[in-house]
């Protein structure tokens, strides 16, 4: 599958190769799906945080050691075992030290590295196992931390290029899309762009709450399936290979595209579940969606989009000597980038539409910027 790179500065996304026909038979089917893939789904689509979890989704140590994979750790070998080992030691014992909460030692000295994870997805409902899922729980949202700090420690202490991540992140996502096209979901295009310097410059005027940290989409990846209904399917198979569901931004997603609880209830094997207190519990809960209104786009534009951070491996880069006081932060950093996603009959709308088209909405925000940057000193002026 071929991707093009483009700027800003050049044409928006000019189209990439269109990939042959796929067997449909090879789809994920609807009765594969569970509450925990499920849940993965609606965190991307709401924009909600694992922090305000109670419960995981895994139901087999293989669950678990795939969605470790997409974090970027492969528990198969040692040094990464040992690295999510020294993980859930220190984050029991920051919850012994500052909060004084005692965590069991099976669960942060487990005998198998998977342990904490399915023990947080218990639904038990024997006393002592409610204590252990709770306890499993708050130790992992204290895992999911720690690990997001010390990578953070790390791609600073590394001062990695921006250029080099970003081509790291491109390369996955090229091949992790491409595989899941070969395997069967519809992908039709893939489109990815770096913000220019000048398009994040006038991010930040348009934006009033914007900082440069807090521009998220530099790097991007434009996704269009053939219908509406492979979208769910495709994040499915994204968090399963690409996308670590646990790293999606809060507050940062928009979905104009898919009712999640429609979807829901036609899964035949959550049928059981459908007017349970459990499944309001865990499907119909309400996470914010999105943060600060973007004026500058068009009502008509239509879009599921959202930010997550991407781990990339150093490995190569840590063997260096003058970092080995940065090995006990592990070999994992972070890239934030944006995912759009779009299905052919949408796509076509909003290329057909003149308001909702990319051109029309740089120019909303070239607008914008001009009148912020005038407006005070107007004020100021008609004072005097």
């Amino acid at each position: 599958m071929d991707s093009t790179l483009t700027s800003e500065r050049q044409p928006d996304f000019p189209p990439t190769a269109v990939l042959p026909p796929t067997d449909p038979g090879v789809l994920p089917r609807p009765e594969g799906w569970s509450i925990g893939l499920l849940e993965r789904v609606r965190i991307i689509l709401r924009g909600g945080s694992v922090i305000d979890w109670y419960r995981l989704g895994f139901d087999t140590a293989a669950e678990v050691q795939e969605f470790l994979r997409v974090n970027g750790y492969d528990v198969s070998r040692p040094a990464d075992e040992l690295r999510v080992r020294a993980l859930l030691s220190e984050a029991a014992e920051y919850l012994r030290a500052e909060l004084s909460l005692e965590i069991p030692r099976e669960l942060w000295a487990p005998e198998r590295v998977e342990t904490p994870f399915l023990v947080a997805s218990s639904r038990s409902e024997d006393p002592e196992a409610i204590a252990a899922q709770r306890g499993a729980c708050i130790l992992l949202k204290l895992v999911h931390t720690l690990n997001h700090l010390e990578a953070r420690e790390l791609r600073l202490g590394l001062a990695l290029p921006e250029t080099e991540v970003f081509a790291r992140v491109e390369a996955a996502v090229d091949r992790e899309l491409q595989a899941l096209a070969d395997e069967g979901i519809p992908v039709l295009r893939v489109d990815k762009s770096r913000k220019s310097r000048d398009s994040t410059i006038t991010k930040l005027l348009s934006k009033r709450r914007a900082t440069a940290a807090q521009i998220m989409d530099r790097l991007r990846f434009r996704v269009v399936v053939e219908a509406r209904s492979d979208i769910p399917v495709l994040l499915a198979a994204m968090t399963r290979r690409l996308v670590p569901f646990n790293h999606v931004i809060p507050e940062e997603s928009t979905n104009d595209l898919i009712d999640f609880a429609r979807f829901a209830r036609s899964l035949p094997t959550l049928r059981p579940w459908i007017g349970s207190l459990q499944f309001r519990l865990d499907l119909e809960k309400e996470d914010p969606l999105g943060g600060e209104i973007n004026e500058c786009s068009a009502d008509e534009f239509r879009m599921l989009n959202f930010v997550i951070d991407v781990p990339v491996r150093v490995d190569d880069v840590m063997v260096v000597p003058s970092h080995a006081h940065l090995r006990p932060l592990g070999c994992v950093v972070f890239v934030s980038a944006e995912f759009q996603l779009y299905d052919r009959a949408t796509w076509d709308s909003n290329e057909r539409n003149t308001a909702a088209s990319h051109e029309a909405y740089k120019e909303r925000q070239r607008v914008r910027v001009i009148h912020r940057l005038h407006e005070g000193l107007e004020r100021e002026y008609n004072q005097e």
